[in-house]
């Protein structure tokens, strides 16, 4: 599928910061089908890249999760359905039907000790 959706969530440090961790967890966790349509990438400000992310998109807040360059959730962790429907309105034509059906199917949340760690909050922090 070539059309994506790009989110970049901006954060402290989402090993250190609880709140960054579960911004991070919302994304990542999300069910393979919607992986498969979104690129996303933290971005923390303890690193010279994620200073210049978090000052490009006029950040405020950490952390903030945003959606085709849009601050979208400031300090506000999303439900999965808000995650889903704030994606569906920025999404390329040709993949809002697929968010859609992912929406109406719902999050698998018997899987979720699974999904937390497919989550690996932290790794995408640079180190060094």
């Amino acid at each position: 599928m070539a059309d994506k959706i790009t989110i970049d969530v901006l954060t402290l440090d989402s090993v250190q910061c609880a709140a960054c961790g579960y911004m991070m967890e919302s994304i990542a966790a999300l069910p393979d089908e919607v992986q498969a349509m979104i690129d996303y990438r933290e971005w923390s400000i303890k690193t010279k890249e994620g200073i210049g992310k978090f000052t490009e998109l006029k950040g405020k807040v950490l952390p903030t999760i945003c959606i085709e360059g849009d601050l979208v959730f400031e300090s506000l962790i999303p439900q999965y359905e808000e995650l889903i429907d704030e994606m569906t309105k920025r999404a390329p034509e040709s993949i809002v039907n697929s968010l859609q059906a992912a929406r109406d199917k719902g999050f698998d949340f018997s899987r979720l000790n699974e999904n937390l760690k497919k989550a690996g909050a932290g790794l995408k922090t640079k180190i060094g």
